[in-house]
């Protein structure tokens, strides 16, 4: 049984510039094949997901000039690789999240997001291999 998350948290996929336009972080998504991007922001990470995208365009803001630090998240959830599944599990759910970064210490280690925990813990995919969504 898988019991903590290093077991089957994924690596980021894509990373963006505070200053890159929405539609940069659009095509970084979706080279990535994921939906969080890391920004590094004053020595710290936030992040920029799939969800800041469809509110971005939902709103009617020009992709081609927004920068991504006017809709990223500067304070991301996050746990330790160390934490349990089903603590991690408890906490997207609490606080209605699909991505939580995952850290070793003070250095960031990787991602947890909702498909790689129902995928492996569904004996879908294989631990730290669960690929993205089909038509994703």
């Amino acid at each position: 049984m898988l019991d903590v998350v290093r077991d089957v948290m994924a690596p980021i996929r894509a990373r963006v510039e505070p200053t890159d336009v929405l539609r940069q972080a659009a095509v970084a998504l979706s080279e990535g094949a994921t939906g969080l991007a890391v920004v590094e922001v004053e020595g710290r990470q936030g992040v920029f997901t799939e969800r800041d995208l469809l509110r971005a365009i939902g709103a009617g803001i020009d992709l081609d000039t927004a920068p991504v630090a006017d809709h990223m998240s500067t304070s991301p959830l996050a746990l330790q690789a160390s934490s349990t599944v089903q603590s991690a599990c408890d906490l997207m759910i609490e606080r209605n999240t699909r991505h939580l970064l995952v850290y070793e210490g003070d250095d960031l280690a990787g991602v947890l997001n909702m498909r790689d925990v129902v995928g492996v813990l569904s004996g879908a995919a294989q631990m730290g291999e669960v690929p993205p969504a089909k038509g994703s």
